[in-house]
């Protein structure tokens, strides 16, 4: 209330598998306002007793996005089995389980072990002075805690020796869902991991809504996208497909293979790689167009590569792309060894 009688809008959060994001936008000449609200959160917050909130909406989300949801229901099954090591084998929402017993101790000591002054980033974009922000950081940010000794992520996924399959059986339609293993924000590949998926599986003129969709009418969605379910550490190419009716998942799934396996033998064109540029540019400019966009983008480049500056070579790296890259990267990925299959087949009715 006190954000938006002083004109602030958009106030939310969000949290992914990377990291937590706090966003909104206040006035320009409500800059100290701001810098006061939120460094108060940060060294002095307030848990409130929050157990009616979590047997009300956090209960109910979890029931929303995984219990009562057949794709979110699969994609937690799908998740588990795909990091047998690394901490993207978790659900953000955790279990029901966690949901129920969490106290409100919990949730501090949370707080006061990565909530810490070397662990989160502040991006400020608008009608600002460089100096004046500096001054209200200075004199707000200064008792927020820290540095501390953050925990550092060592387990590395072990390379998988063999695909991993999951059959669910439940009373919905089916669903396809399959991940290849990939590296992370940070690899030398990044740009390439991201111009494969473009091609195959975004948008009505990708390859596989092509195929499955328009042509062959085998399913009713088919894509894929880069970078699930993060994208700091080696993650996973995602591909998914929801068979059209009457259409089995052994040929819907035979079909995408056939898709990988054709991207493998004989590449991609300089036209869908130059389509695969034009629209990562239009895309990234646009990202930049808002304020709050902006400040986006400069967050997650520090967080997730270690340098904001990094967002700047988003189109160099998309620019330096070849043909022979995509190739070379598409048989790198897509082998069945390096394949996690989940399933959602139909239960018939007794």
């Amino acid at each position: 209330q006190l954000v938006e009688n002083n004109g602030g809008n958009g106030m939310n959060a969000s949290t992914g598998a990377d990291a937590t994001n706090y966003f909104y936008n206040m006035p320009s000449n409500r800059l100290e306002l701001w810098a006061y609200l939120e460094s108060s959160r940060m060294s002095k917050p307030v848990f409130r007793e929050f157990y009616t909130e979590k047997d009300g909406p956090v209960t109910e989300e979890r029931r929303m996005r995984t219990d009562n949801s057949p794709f979110g229901m699969l994609m937690e099954q799908f998740l588990n089995m795909a990091f047998s090591a690394h901490p993207y084998h978790h659900s953000t929402i955790g279990y029901m389980s966690d949901i129920e017993s969490i106290s409100r101790q919990d949730c501090i000591d949370f707080y006061d072990k990565w909530y810490i002054g070397n662990n989160f980033t502040i991006a400020v974009v608008g009608d600002v002075e460089l100096k004046e922000v500096k001054k209200l950081a200075k004199k707000y940010f200064s008792d927020v805690p820290g540095p501390g000794k953050l925990p550092v992520i060592e387990t590395v996924e072990p390379v998988q020796k063999g695909e991993k399959r999951i059959v669910v059986m439940d009373d919905t339609q089916p669903i396809i869902m399959a991940g290849y293993h990939k590296g992370g924000m940070s690899h030398p590949d990044d740009a390439v991991y991201d111009a494969i998926a473009d091609i195959a599986g975004q948008g009505r003129t990708s390859r596989l809504h092509t195929k499955l969709v328009k042509e062959d009418k085998l399913c009713v969605a088919a894509g894929c996208f880069s970078g699930f379910p993060g994208n700091k550490y080696p993650n996973l190419m995602l591909v998914y497909a929801i068979p059209s009716k009457d259409v089995s998942t052994a040929e819907v799934e035979a079909a995408l293979y056939a898709e990988f396996d054709k991207l493998v033998a004989d590449g991609v064109t300089e036209e869908e790689l130059a389509g695969v540029k034009k629209r990562t540019k239009a895309n990234f400019i646009r990202s930049l167009g808002g304020n709050q966009g902006m400040a986006g983008q400069l967050c997650a480049y520090q967080a997730l590569t270690g340098d904001w500056r990094d967002m700047f070579k988003t189109v160099e790296k998309i620019e330096a792309v070849t043909v022979e890259d995509v190739k070379r990267v598409a048989a790198e990925i897509f082998v069945t060894s390096n394949r996690t299959v989940a399933i959602v087949e139909t239960e018939e009715e007794e």
